[in-house]
């Protein structure tokens, strides 16, 4: 799993006053769905603990909603992972997992 390495995104934002999130994968075989299920729970909740912190500066014109800034993290960190990577957490349950509310 060295190919996610710790999948990263967000990138800088607009203001570049927020970190990126970062999701340890390192560990991890996406091909095999208790370890896709492993990764979406922490894409989850690093979304969640991210959006909390900064989400005002993803998502300023929805600050009260934080589902709408956790949304997008997990749909970035989703395309961040290598193509290869990310067919193989799909065909694992992964996504299905992710999209969970």
């Amino acid at each position: 799993m060295s190919a996610l390495m710790g999948m990263m995104m967000a990138g800088l934002l607009a203001t570049g006053t927020a970190p990126d999130m970062r999701v340890d994968a390192r560990d991890l075989a996406l091909a095999r769905p208790g370890d896709a299920a492993v990764l979406a729970q922490r894409i989850q909740a690093a979304s969640r603990t991210w959006c909390a912190r900064y989400r005002s500066l993803l998502t300023p014109n929805d600050v009260g909603m934080p589902s709408v800034c956790e949304h997008e993290m997990k749909r970035r960190a989703f395309y961040q992972m290598p193509r290869a990577q990310r067919r193989l957490f799909v065909q694992a349950g992964g996504r299905r997992t992710l999209n969970r509310p």
